[in-house]
């Protein structure tokens, strides 16, 4: 009876089992939601990835969804080995599902040490100021301009930071480029752009975007590294309780 008992057949056994398949699914479902906010950063966030590089947001991003899926699948395997009582490869899965947790914390340092260099060391400003003046509208450079158009649409802004404002863009090489008549600024207020191609300067109500976009360029970024970072340490820490039960539980199976 006590054999019985310390066997994956006894109250313990039942109790691990219980207890492994629980926190498996809690933690399938926060693996999900690292998914889907991966998935969002990598579509909402990315394109301005040519002016942060190098752009370990994206990074972080690309290992919240594909570690996660990695998860999900150790998962999935793991419940079909304990129910069929695989010793072996619910062995396995518990030292994946530890590998797995290291590769979320390294993915969580990652995007922690990007905010750390974004605050403190990353001159994102003047990488801002330079791809403006000199790379904005080049042929080789779409990545650039595409980012640029991007940001002043979604964010609503116009120019870099301070007094480089709207007014730098022409000092850009984009604009001496341009062959007459020139357009003074690429991204206009959609209802204004008529205005914009003549004196938006010298108007009292500014046909274009008053707000700089360093500033919100930076916070955001700041705002959704932070919740990338804590949702990758977190999901490890999540993955720890069911990876060690199902090691308990491996030791419990006798065949």
């Amino acid at each position: 009876m006590g054999a019985f008992g310390n066997s994956a057949y006894g109250a313990r056994g039942r109790l691990v089992k219980f207890s492994y398949i629980v926190t498996a699914l809690i933690s399938i479902l926060f693996s999900i939601s690292c998914i889907c906010y991966g998935i969002w950063l990598l579509a909402r966030r990315s394109q301005y990835a040519e002016l942060v590089s190098p752009s370990l947001y994206v990074d972080v991003g690309r290992i919240l969804v594909i570690i996660s899926i990695l998860s999900i699948a150790n998962y999935l395997i793991c419940f079909y080995a304990i129910f069929k009582e695989m010793r072996c490869i619910v062995t396995s899965c518990a030292v994946a599902s530890i590998v797995i947790a290291v590769m979320l914390i390294i993915g969580g340092l990652i995007g922690l040490n990007f905010r750390d260099q974004l605050t403190h060391y990353t001159p994102l400003n003047l990488k801002m100021l330079t791809s403006l003046r000199e790379l904005y509208g080049t042929h080789d450079m779409k990545g650039i301009t595409e980012s640029w158009d991007a940001l002043q649409s979604n964010f609503k802004c116009c120019g870099v930071n301070g007094t480089d404002d709207a007014q730098i863009w022409k000092t850009s090489k984009w604009y001496m480029h341009q062959k007459a008549p020139k357009a003074l600024i690429p991204d206009c207020i959609p209802s204004e752009i008529e205005e914009c191609r003549t004196n938006p300067f010298g108007s009292a109500t500014p046909p274009y975007y008053t707000k700089t976009c360093y500033e919100p360029l930076q916070n955001d970024l700041l705002h959704v590294m932070n919740v990338a970072s804590w949702l990758c340490i977190t999901n490890a820490i999540v993955q720890i309780i069911p990876s060690i039960a199902s090691c308990w539980y491996s030791r419990l199976i006798r065949k």
